[in-house]
């Protein structure tokens, strides 16, 4: 029974067979490269990041706020704890994996 059913999976295979893949009708994503820079906006310690001058595709952006905390969306919204210089890091990425990645010194003053 067992080498009956094996038999017909092989031959029912056989006349399944997949369609070839055809690279020629898949659509790829076309995506222009994202690009930005960091600017930012402070009232004592409150600071507002948002993306400055942004080009390309932006799919989702990261930030690191530089006091090990870290942030997605733009623009972001953070309270430092302390007064200080920090640097802040973006990475910026699109729906075809195309990432950039900059970082800005900010002085936080309280």
């Amino acid at each position: 029974m067992i080498k009956r059913i094996g038999w017909l999976l092989t031959i029912t295979s056989l006349f399944s067979a997949c369609e070839p893949f055809n690279l020629d009708r898949f659509e790829f994503p076309k995506c222009l490269p994202p690009k930005a820079g960091i600017a930012y906006k402070q009232d004592l310690l409150d600071v507002e990041l948002s993306l400055d001058t942004p080009t390309g595709d932006i799919g989702s952006v990261g930030w690191d706020l530089g006091d090990g905390r870290a942030r997605v969306g733009n623009p972001v919204y953070h309270h430092y704890a302390k007064p200080g210089t920090y640097t802040v890091t973006i990475v910026i990425a699109n729906s075809c994996n195309d990432v950039f990645r900059t970082s800005r010194t900010i002085k936080v003053n309280g």
